[in-house]
């Protein structure tokens, strides 16, 4: 079962009400997209799960707009399709950080692997924006710089819950362990 996270439906069903796996089953099953599971990205989401998000709330408002909600849809769960773990990346001398660079480096990824439209190669590759400096040519490429934020900010809290969560029942774990020794 696949659900974006605050989302309850299950978004590996086809011919499903929503219309999104529709979209996207080509690159569901593809071996690459598959990789983004072996990497976390925000906190204890992996780039899949990330990317899950991103494209199911992208594909939710693009169609809410009357936008291309299929470039959105398939943008999304490609947009950090960059195969390595940013937490441990060396850089090279003279080479920029991941936040700046990534949207290139899942773009050519992308390429590689998959024929995208000049729309879906446009929300990709700024979807960093400001970071990036090139303005958007598409409206839903604007849709993704949102999107994008809100879910990386919404991962990133839900970790910090979880964190905060295990930390105020560890005392009184320990409180109950004493007490019954």
């Amino acid at each position: 079962m696949l659900n974006a996270i605050g989302s309850k439906i299950d978004l590996s069903v086809p011919d499903s009400e929503c219309g999104y796996y529709d979209l996207v089953s080509d690159l569901l099953d593809s071996e690459v997209v598959m990789q983004m599971k072996q990497y976390m990205h925000h906190g204890h989401t992996t780039c899949f799960q990330h990317c899950l998000n991103v494209s199911y709330y992208n594909y939710l408002i693009c169609k809410l707009l009357s936008l291309d909600e299929r470039a959105g849809a398939r943008a999304g769960l490609l947009h950090d399709l960059f195969l390595y773990d940013w937490h441990d990346y060396v850089r090279e001398k003279g080479q920029k950080m991941h936040g700046w660079t990534h949207a290139s480096t899942a773009l050519a990824n992308v390429n590689k692997y998959f024929d995208i439209t000049p729309v879906e190669a446009d929300i990709i590759k700024k979807h960093m924006f400001p970071m990036n400096i090139a303005l958007p040519k598409y409206k839903e490429t604007v849709v993704i710089i949102f999107v994008d934020k809100i879910c990386g900010a919404w991962e990133v809290i839900a970790h910090w819950g979880y964190l905060i969560s295990k930390l105020v029942k560890f005392p009184f774990r320990k409180l109950r362990e004493r007490k019954s020794a």
